[in-house]
């Protein structure tokens, strides 16, 4: 399956810069994707929910980190981004 990144390669740089910022754990995910969608896509909440295939509320639970969203749902979610879910590691070398 081809993926379908929106974001440009001009936005890489935020995208990563974001990443860090979790990975330091001063973002979460959800605010990370309400941060992409408002920032980059410009998109509501509705239409952003409709183009990734999930429901509005299901988008709003995942940007407010409620729940425990699927493999399926929270990849759905970042790929329009050029990211997925993985492991990552606790400890530091």
């Amino acid at each position: 399956m081809k993926e379908k990144i929106i974001a440009q390669p001009s936005q890489q740089e935020i995208i990563l810069e974001l990443l860090s910022a979790y990975q330091r754990q001063e973002l979460s995910a959800g605010q990370i994707l309400k941060i992409l969608r408002k920032d980059i896509m410009e998109m509501s909440q509705t239409d952003y929910a409709k183009m990734i295939g999930i429901s509005r509320r299901t988008l709003s639970d995942l940007e407010q980190d409620l729940g425990s969203p699927t493999f399926h749902v929270f990849n759905a979610a970042f790929q329009p981004f050029g990211l997925q879910a993985g492991l990552v590691p606790l400890f530091k070398n």
